[in-house]
């Protein structure tokens, strides 16, 4: 079962506000995890964690359960941000 476009659109847009408001947070993970080594990590799990969040709520809203395809369709979609964040790094 492939996630809803409707899901896939709203997860992806909620990805890139946050890829775009990372100067805003980046302060807050210095302080919470001083003794990452990767902050380009540490940024993406932020967002993933909560993109993540944002995934359930809409399968919430439709009053659905995402399946383990799902899932797996989520991780890759979440994945080909990792570069973006990364790139903003360098």
């Amino acid at each position: 079962m492939a996630i809803d476009k409707e899901i896939v659109s709203h997860l992806e847009n909620h990805i890139e506000t946050m890829i775009s408001n990372m100067g805003i947070y980046i302060p807050c993970i210095k302080i919470a995890f001083p003794y990452t080594t990767n902050l380009a990590d540490a940024c993406f799990s932020v967002i993933m964690g909560s993109a993540l969040t944002v995934f359930i709520n809409q399968y919430a809203m439709r009053m659905k359960y995402p399946s383990s395809d799902d899932f797996t369709e989520f991780g890759k979609i979440t994945e080909k941000f990792r570069e973006e964040v990364n790139s903003s790094f360098k």
